[in-house]
């Protein structure tokens, strides 16, 4: 279920009813935790916030995208259907390429056209405490009926090999807004269809989300993209590279169907499938049926870490696992925002972690959450290893590692594509577990502080992002080594 407007207040109320129950705890206890009534833990002021920020609920993102590899040019027309939020009456839109220039050439509202839209149509808007901007159409229109953006464009492809693809950072908090227009948020869930049309004479393939088919017309190289359910932009996974470069195979593994493609000369992608004959039967086992009905896309890479997107990654093989498990969480069960995002990383470290992780220390204090605002892009790096010791924590004193994964599975299993923030993930651990830490996760996630410069464990390469660089043979075929 999605949350809609008509949700908010009651989201808010009961969170705002969670935090206040933490809150009184915790003042019962010798350490009182000064500051607990902070604006930034009051998730009542939070979705007001995030009314005013992002302004629209996407239903649907329609995109027509034409590559011309030779040119490093993508030619765009979107479609975006949505509704304003409560109290909202000027729509925005996130999409990078017009935020730095004029891109569009057309602009659509409802039916109201603008050629060459000037700032007396678009307005660039800034949000205090994120380096997210956005693009505001100057126009107030209805807050109860359902409305469209169509917009065409053109973008520039950096120089360089002819890929292109999805180059999302959750970490910085990028999505795909570089390509299309859209909302960048993890909680804004909407279908998407997107259509791809190469304009070349070299064979290309694609690999993506969701269901991916070929146009009958065999003059054409077209493509289309449908992930059939409602997900974040920034989950959605595409990669089209020349077939000539390119290995692809595909098998079942433990009833999903997978299909990789990687480089040739590169990562043979039989190491993919070796690894997932063992790690899709036990994520299976432990916390239900893989969640995308279309199986799992891999666009494999030689270096680097990797990046996870609903039903599919593009990822190097020591990083595979970590992002397959994120189908369970990051792509399905679904953080409200980029800040509570630290916990589906920390879920992946800890579960991947196979028991190593050591539990967080009772005198443990850091604002990993309330460090950054709620509308803020990205999340802590602290997630990966504090993060982990948290979840450690969590699952000692739930009965240990076995217990843990089970609170994990009933989580996934009745609260996927329902974004929820970091105080439900405790409410939801106290429900199920009867056991209530909602004042530790206060005490370890927001009211503490920064830590000091270099602090901390080094990153592993699965919390790294993909290199896409092709092997050296093929960057000589195109004359870049």
């Amino acid at each position: 279920m999605r949350h809609r407007s008509s949700d908010r207040g009651a989201i808010g109320l009961v969170a705002g009813l969670l935090l206040s129950a933490a809150c009184q705890q915790a003042r019962q206890e010798p350490a009182a935790l000064a500051g607990a009534t902070s604006p930034l833990l009051d998730y009542g002021s939070e979705a007001r916030l995030l009314d005013q920020t992002f302004r629209i609920d996407l239903d649907a993102v329609r995109v027509s995208l034409v590559y011309h590899p030779e040119q490093r040019l993508v030619q765009g027309h979107a479609l975006l259907d949505f509704r304003m939020r409560p109290g909202q009456l000027r729509p925005l839109f996130h999409f990078g390429p017009a935020v730095r220039g004029r891109v569009i050439s057309r602009l659509r509202l409802d039916g109201e056209t603008w050629t060459s839209p000037d700032s007396s149509t678009l307005r660039v808007v800034e949000f205090a405490g994120t380096t997210q901007r956005a693009l505001e159409i100057q126009r107030d229109i209805s807050e109860t009926e359902s409305h469209q953006i169509e917009i065409e464009y053109a973008v520039s492809l950096p120089p360089g090999y002819p890929r292109f693809s999805s180059e999302v950072n959750d970490l910085e908090g990028r999505g795909n807004e570089g390509i299309f227009p859209t909302i960048n948020s993890p909680a804004e869930l909407a279908r998407h269809q997107i259509t791809f049309r190469v304009e070349s004479l070299a064979p290309f393939r694609l690999i993506g989300s969701g269901r991916v088919e070929r146009g009958l017309d065999p003059s054409l190289q077209e493509w289309t993209l449908d992930t059939e359910r409602p997900v974040a932009s920034y989950t959605v996974m595409f990669a089209l590279l020349p077939e000539a470069d390119t290995v692809y195979q595909e098998r079942t593994v433990a009833g999903v169907p997978v299909r990789v493609v990687a480089f040739s000369g590169g990562t043979d992608p039989a190491r993919a499938f070796d690894q997932l004959e063992a790690w899709l039967p036990a994520l299976s086992q432990n916390l239900g049926p893989f969640p995308m009905p279309r199986g799992l896309s891999i666009f494999l890479t030689e270096e680097g870490g990797g990046m996870e997107y609903f039903g599919g990654t593009i990822s190097s093989l020591s990083a595979l696992r970590h992002e397959v498990f994120h189908m369970y969480y990051g792509c399905s069960t679904i953080a409200r925002t980029y800040r509570d995002s630290w916990w589906d990383e920390a879920i992946d470290s800890w579960y991947t972690d196979g028991g190593g992780s050591e539990p967080i220390p009772e005198a443990f204090r850091s604002n990993l959450v309330s460090g950054r605002s709620p509308i803020a892009t990205g999340f802590d790096r602290r997630a990966y290893n504090e993060g982990a010791q948290i979840i450690e924590a969590m699952a000692r004193r739930a009965g240990g590692r076995s217990a843990m994964i089970g609170f994990l599975g009933w989580l996934h299993r009745n609260h996927s594509f329902e974004p929820f923030g970091t105080l439900e993930l405790a409410e939801r651990y106290r429900e199920q577990t009867g056991i209530d830490m909602r004042a530790q996760f206060l005490e370890w996630l927001y009211l503490g502080q920064a830590p000091p410069p270099l602090a901390g464990q080094a990153l592993s390469v699965a919390h790294l992002p993909p290199d896409y660089t092709p092997p050296a043979g093929i960057l000589r075929r195109y004359g870049l080594r």
